[in-house]
């Protein structure tokens, strides 16, 4: 089977690229596989030789993450469908853990696997504790519930793999959730349709930490922002609130240590400044 490896790229992030593609590099051999650069600017960077086809899509520029993966869907020619972010790099067996289910099992549609956020400064360390992006440094498995099967309903869509044909049962990412939270929504869609989502440990990626109080000031109200779109497009998000309260009640008891008040303050924080990004996208669209 063809596999298309689809990375998001920031013109900001070349450093990043190159590292990631690095650590891709040594895995390829085994696989038909291609890799797939989205880009919204002209592509300027020298890469590391790699043994598979590199192709570069440009795109118009601020369209929205959604858009952007969905211009990589329509570009590839893979019969799976891999995510991999720039800023996130990958560990020896990513790429065999990661298409290992979808190989060995045709019913399985889509895997994912979480992100690790590797020790940084005492800020950087706390927010990564809050479990985001795919389950910070607490894991995937304290802020998603995964059943003894190993199936969840979250795609952490970061770093995932999903069949071609998955697309044509629930269509692609919803442009319209560009400020964010096109995974929980698509994850959404993917719940109704009665799809499970196969959570793989073994495929997790790292990611870089936030380090500073800008970043996460930032950061928070764009996914306050981003609430007010989910909420507009699925209605009710009872159990999505009480996600987080689980989830909340795992990071609490996962840091019992001289963090736990730090940790304390930014998840009121965090509730906080969403709810003002919520607000104000909300007066912006009223």
């Amino acid at each position: 089977m063809k596999i298309s490896i689809i990375i998001i790229c920031d013109r900001i992030r070349e450093r990043q690229l190159q590292r990631l593609l690095s650590g891709i590099k040594p895995q390829l051999s085994p696989f038909d596989a291609e890799i797939v650069l989205i880009h919204e600017a002209a592509f300027s960077q020298t890469l590391p030789p790699l043994p598979v086809k590199v192709r570069y899509i440009p795109i118009p520029e601020k369209q929205g993450i959604p858009f952007n993966r969905n211009q990589g869907i329509k570009q590839t020619q893979g019969d799976i469908i891999i995510f991999i972010d720039d800023d996130c790099w990958v560990q020896e067996r990513w790429l065999a853990s990661l298409v290992q289910p979808l190989l060995k099992d045709t019913t399985v549609l889509v895997v994912t696997g979480g992100t690790k956020v590797p020790r940084s400064n005492f800020l950087g360390d706390c927010i990564a504790a809050l479990g985001f992006p795919g389950g910070g440094s607490i894991g995937f498995e304290k802020m998603w519930k995964v059943s003894p099967a190993g199936f969840t309903n979250h795609l952490s869509v970061g770093n995932c793999a999903l069949r071609r044909n998955l697309f044509e049962q629930v269509g692609t990412f919803d442009e319209s959730m560009r400020l964010g939270a096109e995974d929980t929504e698509f994850s959404f869609r993917l719940e109704k349709a009665g799809i499970p989502i196969k959570y793989v440990p073994e495929a997790f990626a790292f990611h870089e930490a936030r380090t500073s109080w800008s970043s996460f000031i930032r950061w928070q109200l764009r996914r306050g922002r981003a609430n007010y779109h989910f909420q507009k497009k699925v209605g009710k998000v009872g159990e999505f609130v009480k996600l987080r309260m689980w989830s909340a009640g795992n990071i609490l008891k996962a840091n019992v240590n001289y963090r736990l008040p730090v940790i304390i303050f930014l998840l009121g924080l965090s509730a906080l400044i969403q709810q003002l990004g919520y607000l104000q996208e909300r007066w912006n669209h009223g």
